[in-house]
């Protein structure tokens, strides 16, 4: 008879993809009704640990126990049948199916003992034994019979729960549970996880969000490129303590900087809020700066700048422009006012990847290129070719399609797209996602020449680093709410995200 205390050992577990270590001898212990806060930045590890206790990957290295039996993990149902499931942060139910039927995927309960395609299904047994599991497991009643598209997030996120217990779950992990949640729903789940515990489940809760863990967790976890730095009781940790664990070095000096001078106000925004996005945002942008804004997935600053744009509406509140208030309401409004826009998904939504590069770089400034009758195309090619030149853009030919192009060129193009218009202010969201460090460095360096010339810039940005390097202000926003409002040169990264952590007031 095995008496392990802990439900799950991971020990020395080793993972390299393409020759790249991503876990160097990790590992992790779980008790019975634990819950253990796993963190890490970006890169840490974190996924790939998980991935390999739910068999979508294999370990190269280590060893996995289960109530003290070591065992193998072959694939993801496997894992399923040995007690072990996750909650994404992107669910994976049914949309178009209800809550019974999301529970009873691929397990379903028929009236006959075998169990044939033709087997009528026990709709009633079913729907009893998903109430129970709700009632006695989770003390919530949830609409089961309506389509889960049409529930709240987090009722959707309890169907997840229930389908995991269903399958008799031992140990769940979650992750980034609360990312999309209300204060309220977020109450709600931490309730419930406080019941699971008292049950024997055990939880791997891995969130950005420190307080939480903090206040959540039995135990703490912190990972850093691929290692295990500590485990502590949550009791012996504070937010600064596991931000300096998880970063482990001081900031690099690799942002190139250039002192600019800052002049009067461009843009004032004044107690802006929109219903489930943002509330009483109130800032001030100046010509010549590079004001960034971060803040966790979720935190309302991605939201706030597409409705400066014009592409959300906002509810109530103030945009003022060169000391006169604006009403941007529209895409059209915003670009009459000389405000320019990079969103996030470039492939989605800025680049018209069947076009050519000209094509792309030209879409929004044909009524600037065209003569008394049509396009003027030597006007043009002038246009495209300066710019080529000027952003260091690598193709073929003008012509080439920009799907052709890296993703760091790509950008360039973009780029170049608004810089013909001649915006006042240019509105940059996550413009060095996905872009090697060399196009991240000479994104960088269009940003600088930018604002030398008298405009200014709203960077927003998920990477700390990147705001804290190359923006004069900062604001840090988190659920919705700004949590500060911090000078670049008098403020470092572990400040950054503490605000980013806690809750504004």
């Amino acid at each position: 008879m095995n008496l392990s205390e802990y439900v799950l050992e991971m020990n020395d577990i080793s993972k390299a993809f393409n020759k790249i270590t991503v876990l160097d001898k990790v590992e992790l212990k779980l008790k019975k009704g634990e819950v253990l806060g796993l963190v890490g930045e970006n890169g840490a590890g974190k996924s790939t640990l998980v991935k390999i206790l739910c068999g979508n990957h294999r370990k190269d290295a280590g060893e996995i126990k289960i109530e003290g039996k070591k065992i193998e993990i072959n694939d993801t149902l496997h894992a399923k049948r040995l007690g072990i499931s996750i909650i994404y942060q992107e669910l994976s139910l049914f949309p178009d199916l209800n809550a019974i039927e999301n529970i009873f995927i691929q397990r379903e309960k028929t009236k006959s003992k075998g169990s044939g395609l033709l087997s009528p299904l026990d709709k009633k047994a079913m729907e009893d034994i998903a109430r129970k599991i709700f009632k006695e497991r989770l003390h919530v009643d949830i609409d089961l019979i309506s389509p889960i598209s049409k529930l709240s997030l987090s009722d959707r996120q309890l169907i997840e729960i229930a389908r995991a217990l269903h399958s008799n779950a031992k140990i769940l992990i979650m992750d980034e549970p609360t990312a999309s949640l209300s204060m309220k729903e977020k109450e709600n789940l931490f309730t419930i996880i406080e019941d699971l515990k008292k049950q024997g489940t055990s939880i791997i809760f891995i969130s950005h969000h420190l307080d939480e863990i903090i206040c959540l967790c039995d135990r703490i976890m912190v990972l850093r490129d691929g290692k295990k730095i500590a485990d502590e009781p949550a009791q012996n940790m504070c937010v600064e303590n596991m931000i300096s664990l998880m970063i482990g070095k001081e900031l690099e000096k690799q942002y190139p900087k250039e002192e600019v001078a800052i002049g009067g106000k461009v843009l004032q925004i004044k107690n802006l809020s929109k219903s489930k996005a943002y509330e009483d945002i109130t800032f001030s942008l100046h010509k010549g700066e590079i004001l960034g804004i971060t803040g966790l997935a979720g935190c309302g600053n991605h939201q706030l700048v597409r409705s400066i744009f014009g592409i959300d509406k906002y509810d109530s509140g103030e945009i003022i422009l060169n000391n006169e208030r604006k009403e941007i309401r529209s895409v059209n409004d915003a670009l009459n006012n000389k405000i320019a826009f990079l969103p996030a998904e470039r492939k989605v939504e800025s680049c018209f990847l069947e076009q050519s590069l000209k094509w792309n770089m030209t879409i929004a400034s044909l009524n600037s290129i065209q003569n008394k009758v049509s396009l003027d195309s030597r006007k043009e090619n002038t246009l495209v070719t300066d710019y080529i030149k000027k952003l260091r853009i690598k193709t073929s030919s003008d012509r080439a399609a920009i799907k052709s192009l890296s993703g760091g060129n790509q950008q360039k193009v973009i780029f170049a797209r608004w810089f013909i218009t001649l915006p006042d202010i240019l509105i940059l969201v996550e413009p060095t996602r996905g872009i090697d460090v060399n196009s991240k460095k000479e994104v960088y360096k269009l940003i600088i020449e930018y604002v030398k010339e008298g405009k200014s810039v709203i960077l927003v940005s998920s990477e700390e680093e990147e705001v804290l390097g190359i923006c004069d202000s900062i604001i840090v926003m988190n659920r919705g709410r700004i949590s500060a409002n911090l000078t670049a040169c008098k403020t470092n990264l572990e400040e950054v995200k503490y605000y980013s952590q806690v809750k504004a007031d």
